[in-house]
């Protein structure tokens, strides 16, 4: 009985559904890593646009 002894389609089923839950867990966190990400660049814009302009020598 070969077949019950092979177990690497049992490992690559075991490794799929791992991967699907994290690409679960990444699409449910999309929402809330959006606004993060959105602070940031907006900080660093208005932090850019505060800065002091250095005149040409």
């Amino acid at each position: 009985m070969k077949f019950f002894q092979e177990e690497s389609g049992q490992t690559i089923l075991e490794y799929a559904l791992i991967i699907a839950v994290l690409v679960l867990v990444v699409i449910a966190a999309i929402p809330s890593l959006r606004g993060a990400v959105t602070g940031v660049f907006t900080n660093v814009k208005s932090g850019l646009e505060d800065a002091p302009v250095i005149p040409a020598p």
